[in-house]
């Protein structure tokens, strides 16, 4: 299986051609302010150093950040026109994941590896990751000061029972005294494994590969941990609240039309009515522009529905419902939640992923007696 990934994430443009595990070339550069201009010319020498071509590749890799905003959009659009012209899969890797798979063979399965980017002024990029039969596990991502990021280091350190921690990245090098200092059995990684490398980001997509975790050019984005302050202010007037019975008979007016046909307003309705069920709106200037849906069975939360208004999606409505639903969870002593989603549904499970959701199974023909509905948790 020939990949072909890239990584323009960082100062460091790298392109890499392997044949399964062999690494037949690997090229550099160091100058982020050429990205642009030295990314094709750098692609094309891979080609001509090992006789091969873009139709030869089975698999295109790229690294979809967090990192440099102009950086990731100049590899993404690249992969995405080659996968458009070829057909050929696709995968996205973190730049995060990627400098964890620098120290895979240095770890054991009792290391919490702790990938860290500096994202300056005492705020960093950070991925909590563990590899277990060849599989890097992720625990969870996120965009903090590098007060509150130690403290979330800890909390899984010592909840998930990890013997040691390994730092990578730029932004373990830059706060290293402070990691330290606060931590004790650690490993900092050597200067080589601190960038980020497209030899990573094609192991990594080679197993998402084989795992099933791939698409064609529509299912890579850019990963945003931090949000620009225009989508912040946006998110900050949506209002979440109960939903109530009146609610409910103005959403049904127009149903089909303004949530896709979901569901039919009489299932909608009756899941309402369940005395297990909790549901909540979302509000955007007192209009109803979301809602979701939640089972409690025990200690396990499962989300029966949640839903944006057509012409209100790419809004962070869908993410503000998921994040009220979590804590939610939380406040009333659920263990898990629980979803299914249909496999082809690729905007909903980056949403879910995203929020840390794992895959754990698979429902064949759950949607229709068509789609596969693809069975998600996350501990809470």
């Amino acid at each position: 299986m020939k990949t072909l990934a890239i990584d323009t994430s960082s100062k460091v443009c790298t392109v890499s051609i392997l044949d399964n595990d062999d690494v037949l070339i690997n090229l550099y550069n160091d100058d982020e302010k050429t990205h642009s201009v030295k990314l094709m010319s750098m692609i094309d020498e891979a080609f001509k150093k090992t006789n091969l071509n873009l139709y030869d590749m089975n698999l295109l890799a790229c690294c979809i950040g967090p990192g440099s905003f102009t950086g990731v959009r100049i590899g993404i659009a690249t992969i995405k026109s080659f996968s458009d012209v070829t057909n050929i899969p696709v995968v996205g890797v973190s730049s995060l994941e990627g400098l964890a798979y620098n120290v895979q063979e240095q770890v054991s399965e009792s290391t919490l590896v702790c990938s860290i980017i500096d994202a300056k002024n005492n705020n960093v990029y950070c991925g909590l990751y563990n590899f277990k039969n060849d599989n890097c596990n992720k625990l969870s991502i996120f965009a903090e000061d590098i007060n509150k990021t130690i403290s979330s280091i800890n909390h899984v350190f010592k909840t998930q029972n990890f013997d040691n921690i390994f730092f990578v990245g730029d932004g373990s090098v830059v706060h290293k005294d402070l990691l330290e200092s606060t931590f004790s059995n650690t490993t900092f990684a050597n200067e080589k494994d601190n960038y980020q490398n497209s030899i990573s980001i094609a192991k990594s997509g080679m197993l998402k590969y084989h795992n099933g975790e791939y698409g064609d050019s529509s299912t890579i984005s850019p990963i945003y941990l931090k949000k620009s302050q225009a989508e912040r202010a946006l998110e900050e007037k949506i209002e979440i609240s109960q939903m109530t019975h009146d609610d409910i008979e103005l959403i049904s007016k127009n149903f089909n039309e303004e949530f896709d046909k979901f569901w039919s307003v009489d299932n909608l309705k009756n899941d309402f009515n369940n005395p297990n069920s909790s549901y909540f709106i979302a509000k955007l200037n007192d209009e109803i522009v979301g809602f979701v849906g939640t089972l409690k069975i025990i200690d396990e939360l499962n989300i029966m529905n949640i839903a944006t208004k057509v012409n209100k999606r790419s809004l962070g409505i869908a993410s503000k419902l998921l994040s009220y639903i979590i804590d939610y969870s939380k406040s009333i002593g659920c263990k898990s939640i629980t979803l299914e989603v249909n496999e082809n549904n690729l905007p909903a499970i980056h949403l879910y992923e995203k929020f840390n959701f794992k895959r754990i199974g698979l429902r064949k023909k759950y949607y229709n007696n068509t789609d596969n509905a693809i069975l998600m948790t996350l501990l809470v």
